[in-house]
């Protein structure tokens, strides 16, 4: 059981292929358990909604920058991959056995308690997110498939692949998301670390209709993009795992534009910056960057609303030197020419964080492959507690 468990973990790296940096944390601010935030002001003049705090101890194991803090929500998920929200809010969490959960908080304390099988058989699912009408879209290896509650019992009773034959090889078919012009969007790997493609599909960012018709290339050169995200002006961001050595590049975070070459395989002197159009920033060596969320809620200070948050999920046994583990935040600045990006250290003491999504309370939930689901909430001097 345990060489089979570390051959999964070895296998999950491979896909990722990581390259990386390394910083350090700040400690959290800790209130007490079964409190709410009701903030009236945050730093910078947003308001923040109300936001029921679990009633739970905080983690003490994720270091954050002072007036955050992080909670156990679920925990026990197997190898999962990707977290999506229902149109409902109801939280579903993919694994890496082709198992699809949702997570159900029966006593309302803020913990989920309970885990009902929505899916399974969807081997290698690396992605998962729902369509406006309230389907389930999930990326598993070679194919995207739809899953459907056609009787509202929570459980889907209806699957159907609508793209196949998705090429294979080092890495896989990821992330996905949809578009603000309805769009399904893909991310697909590259088959190899370092070669020129035969299939046209592999190192892309992949556009389809909803019903997986008129599949094309919307963005080449990309070697291994995990996750894709848009933002409040419609654009698209996506990470990017570099080059296994030899090569050895570093991982990176790009504007995705129609039709854009971002220059995988690196032939300029292994350089990521000098082949195609350059990302606009990097991630580090050695970090397997996975999941990216726009932040666009109200419960962190107002500073942080349009930035990105990433997970880094950390370096496989081909990288030079250890890095990753990681959740950095993008700080986005607008300027005349375009966005300039700054990545800073957010959170650290993950096992593995894979993916990151902002809940509709503006809270933010972060996967860890080791199997937990934490929220972090902001708890600093913004946010005032209700007077009993």
């Amino acid at each position: 059981m345990i060489a089979r468990l570390a051959l999964v973990f070895t296998t999950l790296a491979l896909l990722l292929a990581a390259c990386g940096g390394d910083s350090s944390g700040t400690p959290s601010a800790t209130p007490t358990a079964g409190e709410a935030t009701d903030a009236t002001a945050t730093p910078g003049g947003a308001p923040s909604p109300t936001v029921a705090i679990p009633a739970i101890e905080p983690s003490t194991d994720i270091d954050l920058p002072p007036g955050f803090t992080a909670y156990i929500i679920a925990g026990d998920l197997g190898l999962p991959t990707s977290v999506a929200l229902s149109p409902e809010g109801a939280i579903y969490v993919s694994q890496y056995a082709g198992i699809i959960l949702r997570l159900e908080d029966a006593d309302g304390d803020g913990v989920f308690d309970r885990k009902v099988e929505f899916a399974s058989e969807l081997y290698f699912a690396n992605g998962a997110d729902f369509a406006p009408d309230g389907s389930l879209y999930v990326s598993s290896q070679g194919r995207v498939s739809i899953v459907r509650d056609t009787d509202g019992d929570t459980v889907g009773d209806q699957t159907e692949a609508i793209i196949t034959g998705l090429p294979i090889g080092v890495h896989q078919n990821n992330g996905l998301a949809f578009g603000p012009d309805g769009k399904l969007y893909l991310t697909n790997g590259s088959t190899c670390n370092d070669c020129i493609e035969e299939d046209e599909l592999s190192a892309t960012i992949l556009q389809a209709n909803s019903d997986g018709s008129d599949l094309r290339v919307y963005a080449r050169g990309l070697r291994n993009s995990y996750d894709l995200t848009f933002d409040s002006q419609g654009r698209l961001w996506a990470t990017d795992n570099g080059s296994d050595p030899p090569c050895n590049t570093t991982d990176e975070i790009n504007l995705i534009g129609e039709s854009g070459d971002y220059g995988w395989p690196y032939r300029a002197a292994c350089d990521n910056f000098q082949s195609g159009i350059p990302p606009i920033a990097s991630l580090g060596f050695n970090t397997g960057s996975t999941g990216v969320d726009n932040y666009d809620g109200d419960q962190f200070p107002a500073e942080y609303r349009g930035d990105l948050f990433i997970t880094l999920w950390g370096s496989n046994a081909l990288a030079p030197r250890p890095g990753g583990k990681l959740l950095v935040r993008a700080l986005i600045n607008e300027m005349p020419e375009g966005p300039q990006v700054t990545i800073e250290e957010f959170g650290a003491g993950f096992t593995n964080p894979i993916d990151v999504v902002v809940d509709r309370d503006g809270t933010l939930l972060v996967l860890d492959f080791g199997g937990t689901l934490y929220r972090i909430v902001y708890t600093g001097d913004g946010a005032t507690r209700p007077v009993d």
